[in-house]
């Protein structure tokens, strides 16, 4: 009979995992190392030395990440909570915030579009390529047809049903859906980790629970535990991986500049006066600015995120990180939508995927379920799980590697990233920018947001509008867009009365010395745009 401390000693087995690793590790030497080189490549211009020390540093870090994966046993709660629930749980979350992704755009509306307005480098000219996209983006009822395919492969995943295939045609139709959407924009992140996680869900088990798969074949074998355990890493990987990238940015974009308190409320400042979301009148960076908030108030703000940024790499190895850091950045994001206007959907609902649900689900059989007994999150170690695969090792590893050599060089290749975003410094001083002030036929005038003239929902039409301002001349290519723009609008009288008259118009605030300005600033440049009597095709 077991004694209580043998029960306690068997307990502390059963929960302690593998032997932690000695910081004397070769792997773990070998793998900090590759950590420092990709980092110093990261810091040299581009030449041989970059090349070889960059190549020589992913090498390294593929065959330390390998036999790291190898040897730890990703079946205990040491590291994740690599149960069959907490999988289904991460699938459920990012089908959903997929899915959301794929019903709220209007992708046959991009029909519509002019076709000199798409992108012709990198991967976009790889799509200008292929045989068939042309018709397939000229098309609105092909472009319906993909979105809803799409959407409906995205729900069968999302209910576990025929789980593979459909992640597999799901992942592929949004993959192709989100670079459609770029090909008429730009290089935009939001939407890109959900890209990733679709993809890496194909290969794990994440149907085990919680699925029709699962309900119709309940006799079907389980897979190991450590194959579980293993697949909720990898989804916590990519989460970690681009919040590390994305913090290293900053810091090789600007270094030590990216604290100073001028440098955040440029930025600041900039993305309040062109709202993507929540344009109200009352603006939180604008009060501070015409507050006189004290410069050090905006180096915290900055502070603050650059440091979840980096310190989400914590998520890896423990767990109280995958409890502190998510609602950290969730906090960080909802920042981001106060001080800066622009919402990161995925970001913000993929921070659930750290969510623990078997404590969850304990909690609520508890509670909520009179007579009945929890059922434990513990896994039973008496029988040795299996060793991890080399394959799914290696291509997690080999994933992480490409991730950083994206970094390193600097690479925007859809759907890779160097995930540059206000990574460089700015000083603080006068700023520009746009203001589309459109003519009714009633002989009104109102401003439209900028925002509006995307065709993606997420991204700010700003970075469309401003490449107006490139060129010394009238754009024929520029007046297909916004007549495109004006057709749309009329059709359903959006502003209650038929557009005549655009103006898009650059400002300049030098909000130091007039802070308080109630126009923000003057316009220093006009792009007008006459509306057709009879609206012409926009090809």
């Amino acid at each position: 009979m077991k004694t209580g401390r043998d029960r306690t000693n068997e307990d502390h087995r059963s929960t302690s995992g593998a032997p932690r690793r000695s910081l004397l590790d070769p792997a773990a030497i070998v793998l900090a190392g590759s950590l420092v080189l990709l980092l110093a490549a990261g810091w040299l211009k581009s030449g041989g030395l970059k090349l070889a020390i960059s190549g020589l540093g992913a090498a390294l870090l593929i065959g330390a990440l390998v036999g790291i994966f190898r040897t730890l046993d990703f079946s205990t709660p040491r590291f994740v909570n690599g149960t069959p629930r907490q999988l289904a749980w991460i699938r459920v979350v990012v089908c959903l915030t997929a899915l959301i992704y794929t019903l709220m755009e209007d992708l046959p509306a991009i029909a519509s579009m002019p076709a000199g307005m798409r992108n012709n480098f990198q991967f976009f000219r790889v799509l200008n390529s292929l045989p068939g996209y042309s018709a397939l983006v000229s098309n609105p009822y092909l472009l319906g047809t993909l979105q809803w395919t799409t959407a409906a492969l995205l729900f069968l995943g999302l209910i576990g049903f025929l789980t593979r295939p459909t992640l597999c045609l799901g992942g592929l139709g949004f993959f192709l859906m989100q670079a459609i959407l770029r090909h008429y924009t730009y290089q935009y992140h939001s939407g890109l980790v959900l890209v990733y996680l679709v993809l890496v869900l194909i290969w794990t088990p994440c149907a085990a629970t919680w699925s029709i798969d699962h309900w119709l074949n309940h006799k079907k074998p389980k897979p190991g535990r450590q194959s579980v355990g293993f697949s909720v890493y990898a989804c916590f990987a990519v989460m970690a991986v681009v919040y590390v990238l994305s913090g290293l940015s900053k810091l090789r974009g600007s270094g030590l500049d990216w604290f100073r308190g001028d440098n955040i409320e440029l930025k600041l400042v900039q993305d309040a006066l062109s709202p993507i979301f929540f344009d109200y009148k009352w603006k939180a960076t604008i009060w501070l600015v015409q507050h006189h908030a004290p410069g050090y108030v905006f180096a915290i703000i900055g502070t603050v995120g650059l440091i979840v940024e980096l310190g989400y790499v914590t998520v890896l190895f423990s767990r109280t990180a995958q409890i502190i850091i998510p609602i950290a950045a969730l906090g960080v994001h909802v920042g981001i939508l106060v001080f800066q206007h622009i919402l990161f959907p995925d970001l913000l609902m993929l921070q659930l995927i750290f969510l623990n649900v078997d404590w969850v689900t304990n909690f609520c059989g508890r509670h909520f379920r009179t007579g009945d007994r929890a059922v434990s999150a513990q896994v039973r170690n008496d029988i040795p799980p299996r060793p991890l695969s080399s394959l799914p090792a290696v291509a997690t590893a080999l994933m992480v590697a490409i991730f950083f050599v994206a970094w390193v060089w600097s690479v925007e290749y859809y759907p890779l990233s160097s995930w540059n975003m206000y990574s460089y410094a700015q000083r603080k001083g006068p700023l520009h920018y746009l203001r589309v002030i459109a003519t009714l036929e009633n002989g009104r005038s109102i401003v439209i947001p900028t925002r509006d003239f995307s065709p993606a929902w997420l991204p700010s039409g700003r970075d469309i509008l401003a490449r107006v301002f490139r060129t010394t001349r009238h754009s024929e290519k520029f007046d297909a867009f916004l007549s495109f723009y004006v057709q749309r609008r009329n059709r359903n009288l959006m502003f209650g009365s038929l557009i005549t008259r655009m103006e898009i118009q650059l400002w300049r605030w030098n909000y130091l010395v007039d802070p308080n300005d109630p126009r923000f600033g003057w316009a220093i440049g006009v792009y007008p745009y006459d509306v057709p009597s009879k609206p012409s095709p926009s090809r």
